[in-house]
């Protein structure tokens, strides 16, 4: 490989590592390729492995051989090729396949990633010595582009699955809502009426189990409408210190189960942000830091204005905390961090999720601290305006 060859690369993985999409890959790589080795053509056709139909085409021509005899000559060789995925496709003969189609003056190599043939690369030159002269510097941009296709590939391949299992929960979260208000206002009836203390505690058991049961179905739906389209907000200006207290207000009963010392300290402020959210998303971290504390434990609570005028809150728990080894999983979707605790306090794993994403649709940050069997720290901010 000449000198000049050797930088291209070195200037074509730097540009490689900036894109994100399958299409914006396919197209850097085409275009660059025909600047590289001087082609009059270059493309990429990848075939559906499932149904071995074509998936995507990208294509690079150089302006002046447009106008030539080589669109028409690309059409034969791309008909060629889904004819043969279509109907006589064996995975152990395609490299006897693509040297038939091979010419002096054609490069076709097969594109391979996600340990799959995903489909093939051409290369149609200006010269009877295009295929001698390339073959290798061609192979190894494609492999080098391969590595990239295949991590693109992997992430929207999660990404469709994680959808597809947003949808399902909430299409069965959907089916659930309508019995759960049920029970909970035949519950709620039953408590007014009931004249036996003994019945007490398990018609109250019955309507808390429901009321924990229908919050967690609706930040499932809440989640799944923030992933198929952009989390909506409505802002408006009022009092966090308010929220806060009233939230507390709310837990009084959980907190005194457990005999908890509550500290705050709370600025008087005015933010502007989405009053709902706001509430989901601190009623989330104080309840946290209620169901995982330890009995007679100790929650601290603080909000204010750091130097940036952005409003901050913060809430320190006495609790199991978080090991290290789990910090990555903190923020994600049904995390399996402690799932004894989980199952123990009656913990979902969607909250802190549901968190983040209310956090980010502000434009905010959220983050937290934590020391295993010493409790943990949560803190978000949003910003001024």
């Amino acid at each position: 490989m000449n000198m000049l060859k050797e930088k291209d690369v070195y200037d074509f993985l730097r540009n490689l590592n900036t894109k994100t999409g399958l299409k914006d890959t396919l197209k850097y790589l085409t275009v660059y390729l025909r600047g590289a080795v001087n082609a009059g053509a270059v493309w990429v056709l990848l075939i559906n492995p499932e149904t071995n139909k074509p998936m995507h085409k990208v294509c690079s021509y150089d302006a002046r051989e447009r106008l030539a005899m080589m669109p028409e000559r690309v059409q034969k060789i791309n008909k060629l090729v889904v004819d043969y995925f279509e109907n006589t496709f064996e995975p152990e003969d395609i490299l006897e396949f693509i040297n038939s189609i091979s010419e002096d003056d054609l490069i076709v190599e097969p594109v391979i990633f996600s340990k799959n043939l995903q489909g093939v690369l051409g290369v149609l030159g200006k010269n009877n010595n295009f295929r001698s002269e390339n073959s290798d510097f061609v192979r190894l941009i494609l492999e080098t582009a391969a590595q990239k296709l295949e991590i693109i590939s992997l992430k929207e391949e999660n990404e469709r699955t994680f959808k597809e299992r947003m949808e399902f929960l909430a299409s069965i979260s959907h089916e659930f809502k309508t019995p759960l208000n049920s029970i909970i206002g035949f519950s709620d009836i039953l408590q007014l009426k009931n004249q036996n203390p003994e019945l007490e505690k398990y018609i109250k058991n019955i309507s808390n189990s429901s009321k924990f049961l229908l919050g967690l179905i609706l930040d499932v739906l809440d989640l799944s409408r923030s992933q198929s389209r952009k989390l909506e907000l409505q802002y408006e200006q009022f009092s966090p210190k308010h929220v806060i207290l009233e939230i507390l207000e709310s837990l009084e009963n959980q907190i005194k189960e457990k005999n908890l010392e509550v500290r705050y300290t709370l600025m008087e402020m005015q933010i502007n942000a989405d009053l709902r959210r706001f509430r989901q998303l601190v009623l989330n971290l104080i309840s946290n830091a209620v169901k995982f504390n330890k009995v007679n434990g100790k929650i601290t609570i603080v909000s204010y204005r750091n130097e940036k005028g952005e409003f901050v809150f913060e809430i320190k728990d006495t609790g199991d905390g978080i090991s290290k080894k789990d910090y990555n999983k903190i923020f994600k979707f049904f995390s399996q961090v402690n799932q004894d605790q989980l199952k123990r306090q009656q913990g979902s794993g969607v909250g802190l999720f549901l968190c983040k994403t209310i956090v980010d649709a502000h434009k905010g940050h959220i983050d937290f601290k934590s020391r295993l069997n010493y409790g943990s720290t949560f803190w978000f901010t949003l910003p001024a305006a």
